[in-house]
């Protein structure tokens, strides 16, 4: 049996609200240039010195205001949801649906 996460990411959170910032609907990435310019400039800078690429992080490119949104929704989830002892293992808690 795989142990699956009580919670989603906390990105799955916020990419469930839509962005009250750009108008991004649920679901569908932030439009944010200046941050996707932010992360594309590191990535060529490690191309430029050899270093690996990594996987980077969804949450630095999602708007402030829906990251509250989607943090907001997981802590109400997690305030839902049985005390960590009481959990079943490989349930999730969420109600992202």
């Amino acid at each position: 049996m795989t142990d699956t996460p009580a919670f989603p990411p906390l990105h799955v959170y916020a990419l469930a609200h839509r962005c009250a910032q750009c108008g991004a609907e649920p679901g569908e990435p932030c439009e944010a240039p200046q941050k996707e310019a932010a992360v594309d400039a590191i990535s060529d800078m490690r191309a430029r010195t050899g270093q690996p690429q990594v996987e980077w992080d969804p949450m630095p490119l999602i708007h402030a205001r829906r990251q509250d949104a989607g943090r907001r929704h997981r802590e109400r989830d997690e305030q839902n949801a049985p005390w960590p002892k009481d959990r079943v293992p490989g349930q999730r808690y969420d109600t992202l649906g």
